[in-house]
């Protein structure tokens, strides 16, 4: 029965360490936010001067892996980074360590224009020594006055 009980406790362990998609929708609806998960990866959208776009992603901080932003159009200011727990019930018990966390990007849509914003995902040391990234998201971002 122990060996059993292990096994339970081991295998949802395992799983809670498995990656999910970010949602589309945020935890909460701030005016002004436009939000966009992993679901947009290479999609359109299309903002007005003024709002917040924040991309957020999921990854692994604790095993070294981040999102950096690789590339940006002139009209997208970065103006914010923050990271949240994937299971807050969880990961926020005391001395819980490790586990996926959704970092997200808030950027300040400052005048028109059109263009694409790069974000790749891996361990800087690597990715510095030439390794290629762990992942990879575009968003094709159009604003109109």
């Amino acid at each position: 029965m122990r060996i059993a009980g292990l096994s339970l406790v081991m295998a949802a362990l395992m799983l809670g360490g498995c990656r999910e998609e970010a949602p589309d929708v945020p935890l909460t609806n701030e005016p002004g936010v436009y939000h966009v998960g992993a679901g947009l990866d290479g999609q359109d959208v299309t903002l007005s001067a003024g709002q917040t776009l924040r991309v957020e992603l999921e990854t692994i901080p604790t095993a070294g892996y981040i999102w950096q932003v690789t590339g940006q159009p002139g009209f997208l200011e970065l103006t914010g980074e923050q990271t949240r727990p994937t299971n807050p019930e969880v990961q926020n018990q005391p001395g819980f360590t490790g586990g996926s966390h959704y970092m997200a990007f808030d950027f300040a849509v400052t005048g028109a224009g059109t263009g694409t914003l790069e974000l790749t995902e891996g361990r800087p040391w690597e990715l510095e020594a030439g390794e290629p990234p762990e992942g990879a998201f575009t968003l094709n971002v159009t604003v109109s006055e």
